[in-house]
């Protein structure tokens, strides 16, 4: 089993994403890293891609892969995605990143990429992917006739940017996770969590809202 990094943010401004990183990153030569970049939604012009690029080259890191699921899928790279030190889900919709995922077939290829040892950083909606489900985003927007497994990497729900969510939004997330019997991991900005062989690294101020009474 590989590692799981949860981002609430990944900015470079963050003394906590720092944090994170440098766990990321302990013991590696940055300059021989390729990091493979998977866009929660389209990125035609490479904007939300080259600020990434820039977030990485802070590190020395250059190689970085751009995996695209929309108009510019292409599967025979996801060779070249399986080769990369570290797969990159970014922010956004994690509805329609979900969605996109799933559409490509990208599920199956992701988890065995965890079990042969990758690691896998999701940032905010990309870290929503790799736990359980995403519910707690279909009850944001009024509908939870569906429930949408995530990748299901780890027992748990994870909800990023708590401390912008506000208490009426928070009262429903306890709510949730006690009708449910679901576990949420709850990061605020600069804060998140890593897992490694089912062992989990809370990196801040991390809420845990259990679903057992």
């Amino acid at each position: 089993m590989g590692k799981l990094f949860f981002y609430s943010d990944q900015v470079v401004e963050s003394p906590g994403n720092r944090r994170l990183d440098d766990i990321l990153l302990a013991g590696v030569n940055t300059n021989n890293i390729q990091v493979g970049y998977i866009p929660s939604t389209e990125d035609k012009d490479k904007t939300f891609f080259r600020t990434k690029v820039d977030y990485y080259r802070n590190y020395g890191i250059r190689d970085i892969l751009f995996f695209d699921l929309y108009e510019e899928f292409n599967p025979l790279k996801i060779e070249d995605l399986l080769k990369c030190d570290i797969i990159h889900l970014s922010a956004g919709n994690p509805i329609e990143f979900r969605k996109a995922l799933k559409h490509r077939n990208m599920e199956k290829v992701l988890v065995n990429y965890v079990n042969q040892d990758g690691i896998i950083v999701g940032v905010s909606g990309g870290a929503v992917q790799l736990g359980k489900t995403i519910n707690l985003f279909q009850m944001f927007i009024g509908d939870l006739n569906k429930n949408l497994e995530a990748l299901q990497l780890v027992d748990f729900d994870f909800l990023p940017h708590y401390n912008r969510w506000n208490d009426g939004y928070k009262k429903e997330v306890i709510d949730y996770a006690r009708t449910t019997g679901t576990t949420v991991y709850a990061a605020n900005d600069g804060d998140g969590i890593i897992v490694e062989n089912d062992k989990i690294q809370m990196i801040g101020d991390i809420v845990v809202i259990s679903g057992h009474e």
